[in-house]
């Protein structure tokens, strides 16, 4: 009897340090009416076609700001033979050196047609996150991904994101979704209330980054 009480004991210490761990790595969501580039983040993730060209957006805003190096070693991911196009939901790893992040995330939420669809958004950013897990990333900035030159609305990207909130993608604590436009973060504000409003860019500072590139 006093051996059953014993393992009855150990399952139920078990099961507790389980719940624990779960409860740990539960992702805040955090939201950021500005420039997502102006955050604190150790994985970024932004929009891309399926051309991989960075030609407008986030995409754009990366040329600008840290050259052509970057469109060069996205272009160098797409197939060798044609089609040479990258496929809804491919999401494409890039590590610039000159850049402040471990890596940036190219996600392909759209077609060639740049529609798309809530379920396509949850399998999108899952695969993201499940990659930004493996950079060792603890706080990720994501843009509204396919409501900008895609045809999705933020309602939609809303509603495929929110089933992600209740996975777990450790080491990843805190996941900021940003937009520059007042009425466009007013519904993403609307549309994410699980969300918490940054009032700062220094309220993202909270959760330190790992600034190595390794």
């Amino acid at each position: 009897m006093q051996q059953d009480d014993i393992q009855r004991n150990r399952e139920r210490s078990g099961l507790d340090r389980l719940k624990r761990i779960a409860k740990a790595t539960v992702m805040k969501l955090e939201l950021y009416h500005g420039d997502i580039l102006d955050l604190q983040a150790d994985v970024l993730i932004c929009s891309a076609n399926v051309s991989l060209n960075l030609s407008g957006g986030v995409g754009g805003a990366l040329l600008a700001r840290f050259g052509a190096g970057l469109q060069e070693e996205l272009h160098g991911h797409l197939p060798k033979q044609a089609p040479r196009f990258a496929k809804p939901g491919d999401v494409v790893v890039t590590r610039p050196g000159n850049t402040p992040y471990k890596a940036v995330l190219h996600a392909v939420a759209v077609d060639a047609f740049y529609d798309s669809n809530s379920q396509l958004i949850t399998e999108t950013v899952r695969k993201a996150l499940r990659l930004a897990s493996r950079e060792g990333a603890r706080c990720v900035a994501l843009t509204a991904l396919a409501t900008g030159y895609g045809h999705l609305s933020i309602g939609q990207f809303a509603e495929g994101l929110r089933p992600l909130l209740k996975e777990s993608f450790a080491p990843v604590q805190t996941v900021i979704v940003a937009v520059q436009a007042d009425s466009v973060f007013s519904e993403l504000v609307k549309s994410l209330p699980e969300g918490t409003v940054l009032e700062s860019i220094h309220d993202s500072e909270r959760v330190p980054r790992t600034n190595e590139h390794g």
